[in-house]
């Protein structure tokens, strides 16, 4: 595990948590799911992860490790950067 203190906040591979790193890992390192978002993000004007998840039916989606793509846990903020930065 790779849990980083800074001040008082832990960070989990540079992202916000847990939940958020495995999120991202697999759509990121899924081909299937990564050439999804990124026809999402090309074919969307403000593209963010909760639009993403939705657009295209991930509602219900878990990643093989346990984590919903629509988990409250998820820093949906951070999220919605990685989906921007797909295609820039």
């Amino acid at each position: 595990m790779y849990l980083h203190t800074i001040g008082d906040s832990k960070r989990y591979n540079g992202w916000t948590n847990w939940h958020t790193w495995n999120a991202s890992l697999w759509v990121l390192n899924t081909e299937e799911i990564y050439t999804i978002a990124s026809g999402y993000a090309r074919n969307t004007d403000n593209p963010t992860w909760d639009d993403f998840i939705r657009y295209e039916g991930f509602e219900s989606y878990v990643t093989p490790d346990g984590v919903a793509f629509a988990d409250p846990k998820l820093d949906t903020d951070e999220l919605d950067e990685m989906i921007r930065e797909i295609n820039s």
